[in-house]
């Protein structure tokens, strides 16, 4: 089913009355394999803060994960309402990203400009999610209140892991294709997301999302792992 969503499966466990299974299920593995590799990534023995942006990011997309997992599973109970803290750590998990990418820039003043304009996007997007949360109808239409997450993921990815990791590639070592090659397989799952391209009411986009962020954040780690002998 492709431009609208299938009806959400509903289920009762403990006397309450659920939403979404699936999408609780692959927003868990995702949370947990995200999690992990930050943990594994810890064991880098590199102190520089492309690692620590890195872990942090690993960590807090974890955490969003597990976060909106909750909320699909507990629509019923908190409605939109629990599916701010996803939406709001999004925003942060991408500063983080774009931080791990702009540190190892080697041309230090722009280094310092990419770090501040990173900064400054992020207000901006919250400014405007705040906007949107208060003069849209978000509670008839949620899709309106995470669409400035959306582009900004979209913007912030593409642009530091996809095209600055392509251009350290060129010019440091190859081993930052790894980047590349993670926004390749991530950006469909926007595009899934927001066109509902839905496989089965089972696998939904949803659940088919997760997946490919599954993939993306796993060739993002192992980036960070092989380009690790070059910052230390």
């Amino acid at each position: 089913m492709i431009g609208s969503d299938y009806e959400k499966i509903e289920f009762v466990l403990f006397n309450l009355n659920l939403l979404e299974p699936m999408g609780f299920i692959t927003d868990t593995l995702l949370a947990i394999l995200s999690i992990t590799l930050g943990l594994k990534l810890r064991k880098l023995k590199i102190y520089h803060p492309f690692k620590t942006y890195w872990i942090a990011f690993f960590y807090i997309f974890g955490i969003g994960a597990f976060l909106g997992g909750l909320g699909h599973l507990f629509f019923n109970y908190w409605g939109v309402s629990g599916k701010f803290p996803s939406w709001i750590s999004g925003p942060i998990a991408i500063y983080t990203l774009e931080q791990a990418m702009i540190s190892v820039h080697p041309n230090q003043s722009r280094l310092g400009l990419y770090k501040l304009l990173s900064f400054w996007k992020l207000i901006i997007v919250f400014t405007i999610f705040t906007l949107v949360c208060i003069y849209l109808p978000i509670y008839e239409n949620p899709t309106l209140a995470f669409l400035p997450s959306a582009i900004n993921t979209i913007l912030g990815v593409v642009l530091t892991a996809g095209i600055l990791a392509r251009y350290y590639a060129k010019t440091v070592n190859n081993a930052y294709m790894y980047f590349v090659y993670g926004v390749l397989i991530l950006l469909p799952s926007a595009f899934i997301f927001l066109l509902k391209i839905n496989l089965h009411q089972w696998f939904d986009k949803n659940d088919f999302s997760h997946i490919l962020m599954m993939l993306g954040i796993l060739y993002f780690y192992l980036g960070a792992k092989k380009v690790e002998p070059l910052i230390k």
